[in-house]
């Protein structure tokens, strides 16, 4: 196994092949700290599709930190009717920064954007000495909540499309989501323009759904934290529109 960077090289995540990713070299274990190879993980992901008769659509995998921090997805089946394809958000560390996990998520299919949205953190899971007695067992539950997960994100996108926004809110909208440190304050400006002007004709309509594609159209220019960001900025709609 061979590093694909330099460990003294820039920090910023860069996109590697997913065939690639088993040559990223996993730290050797100690007593207490068991590091899980990334293709591992998204080796996990993918066979618990399969096994659910879903067909991978595609997966993107991030690296950063000399190869050990890693972000991945992975997307199925388009919901045409909702405009997004499911999909699976999985991260993993080697150097102790993060734990091994997985959010279920959803990708606008309209632009492109590659968001994240949903509450459902479906597994996090520390690398301790026992990491791999109990994995698979709480991947296979993860999954069970991340299908209950997509099941509400498609009631979610419903309600975004349906409700009716003016400027007045969509600016307290942005306001809030602020507050929640879901945008910073130099990107108001940005998600403004995208609310007055859309680029894409889908997004014309003055109702949450094209306010939210707004917000993500500018949050996916940091790839390492659109899951993060979507989630919190998910939580700020749903309690405007008190969705439960």
């Amino acid at each position: 196994m061979v590093s694909l960077l330099d460990k003294n090289e820039d920090t910023k995540p860069f996109s590697v092949d997913r065939g690639r990713l088993c040559q990223v070299a996993t730290p050797k274990p100690t007593l207490s700290w068991c590091p899980l190879p990334h293709s591992r993980l998204m080796d996990s992901v993918e066979d618990q599709l399969r096994k659910r008769g879903y067909r991978v659509h595609d997966s993107t995998c991030l690296l950063s930190h000399g190869g050990d921090r890693f972000f991945g997805t992975v997307s199925i089946s388009n919901r045409e009717n909702l405009g997004y394809r499911r999909m699976i958000g999985a991260r993993n560390s080697h150097d102790k920064s993060l734990a091994a996990g997985l959010v279920a998520g959803a990708k606008v299919t309209v632009c492109s954007n590659g968001w994240f949205f949903g509450d459902e953190i479906a597994l996090s899971r520390k690398h301790t000495s026992r990491l791999f007695e109990d994995l698979d067992e709480r991947i296979e539950a993860g999954f069970a909540r991340i299908f209950e997960e997509w099941e509400r994100n498609d009631l979610r996108v419903m309600n975004y499309r349906e409700r009716q926004l003016d400027d007045k809110e969509a600016h307290d909208l942005v306001i809030r989501s602020v507050d929640a440190e879901a945008l910073a304050p130099s990107a108001i400006p940005k998600v403004l323009r995208e609310w007055r002007e859309p680029w894409h004709s889908e997004f014309v309509p003055r109702n949450a759904w094209s306010l939210f594609n707004g917000f993500t159209e500018i949050l996916k220019g940091k790839p390492h934290l659109l899951a993060d960001r979507t989630r919190i900025l998910h939580r700020v709609f749903d309690e405007a529109f008190g969705i439960a």
